[in-house]
């Protein structure tokens, strides 16, 4: 047989058994049943679900910050002198009143050339009073009464007041106005050497020591005030519109227990755009409870408790949808409803929108979906 031809008649062949092949499996196809679909109805899942309860919550801030000593200043000494010894002492942990003498330094050369002034002031004056009698009439009672009070050993008295300018001048020209003012000088450079406390506090360092040697413009020390305390600290600026001037501030240990109360006494105007937080300046209070628990340059943390939020439900964080909503339980379905997020802090939110017949979804459930069919659970 030619050759093409068996190449052929194989073609026709391999075409007809496909062709063959074809029709068998569509009739096979033809001859099977289709199986009915059906929906299999989701399972409810059971889930813990918890009653709506609104009423009224005082919202609470949390904060941290280092106490600061309101009042704190550095002791500079003014004039040169000796430390005394003696009574109380001049020493870091010793606590002061206010007006009460910190540091006495030896006065008593500086004393007695005081007195050596007013002796000679006194001489001075002496021995003007008969042309002040002849040429003032109407003044020389007061200038006589003037030096009759004098005591070379006290403060010098006011000076009579000139009732004219010829009076004045003739004081001025006979050196009795320069002298009596070189006195009161020289009387304020004595206070100096008495060094009293500005405020309640305790000195909190000292360089000198009883007896030493102190010198004019010497850092003696400082004192830091007692009772009277700040706590500085950053607060973000979604909690501002919250916090206002006055609200109580409660301060505690790593106990949780209360050792100090504040009030929120300043503010900042301004935004920290790097880290969005305003200062915000606590201010204790000087109770009993406060004395012996806050100290200067500790660090604590705790609470502002700002005005209360009437009519809403705290609920965790977890539970807020995105988009500020929360899933509720209705016929036993779970139903996304929109709330209003009122105060948010770490943990929990304070939100309004919902019905006090409402029952919410009591857990964190990564698979709800709006219309999911539930098993509501009262239990825990």
């Amino acid at each position: 047989m030619h050759p093409f031809l068996k190449s052929a008649l194989r073609f026709a062949l391999g075409a007809a058994i496909l062709v063959v092949g074809v029709v068998i499996m569509k009739g096979l196809i033809s001859l099977k049943e289709e199986l009915p679909v059906s929906d299999r109805p989701t399972p409810a899942r059971a889930v813990r679900v918890v009653p709506v309860a609104i009423a009224s919550h005082v919202p609470l801030i949390p904060i941290e910050g280092r106490v600061e000593a309101r009042y704190r200043t550095e002791i500079l000494a003014e004039v040169t002198g000796t430390l005394k010894l003696g009574g109380k002492e001049f020493r870091e942990g010793t606590a002061f009143q206010q007006g009460e003498t910190m540091m006495q330094l030896d006065d008593r050369e500086a004393r007695l050339n005081l007195i050596s002034q007013r002796s000679q002031f006194l001489q001075l004056l002496s021995n003007q009073l008969a042309d002040l009698h002849a040429d003032f009439p109407e003044s020389g009672k007061a200038w006589s009464a003037f030096s009759d009070s004098m005591d070379v050993e006290k403060t010098l008295p006011i000076l009579p007041a000139s009732s004219s300018n010829r009076e004045r001048l003739f004081v001025a020209n006979r050196g009795i106005l320069s002298s009596y003012h070189a006195i009161r000088s020289a009387e304020e450079r004595l206070s100096k050497y008495t060094i009293l406390a500005p405020f309640d506090g305790i000195v909190a360092a000292t360089t000198v020591q009883p007896g030493g040697l102190v010198r004019a413009g010497q850092f003696a020390g400082s004192l830091i005030g007692q009772n009277d305390f700040e706590v500085k600290t950053a607060l973000h600026a979604r909690y501002l519109s919250t916090v206002q001037r006055g609200d109580t501030v409660l301060f505690q240990d790593e106990n949780g227990q209360t050792i100090g109360v504040a009030k929120v006494h300043r503010i900042s105007g301004m935004v920290d755009p790097s880290t969005q937080t305003a200062t915000v300046f606590c201010r204790s209070l000087s109770t009993q409870a406060t004395r012996s628990q806050l100290r200067d340059g500790q660090f604590v943390s705790g609470v502002i408790q700002s005005e209360a939020i009437e009519d809403v439900v705290v609920v965790p964080n977890a539970w807020i949808q995105t988009g500020q909503s929360i899933f509720v339980v209705q016929d036993e379905r779970l139903v996304a409803k929109s709330v209003d997020v009122v105060f948010s802090s770490r943990s929990e939110s304070m939100i309004q929108g919902l019905e006090g017949s409402d029952w919410l979804l009591g857990e964190v459930l990564t698979t709800a979906f709006e219309g999911m069919p539930v098993a509501p659970q009262t239990g825990e």
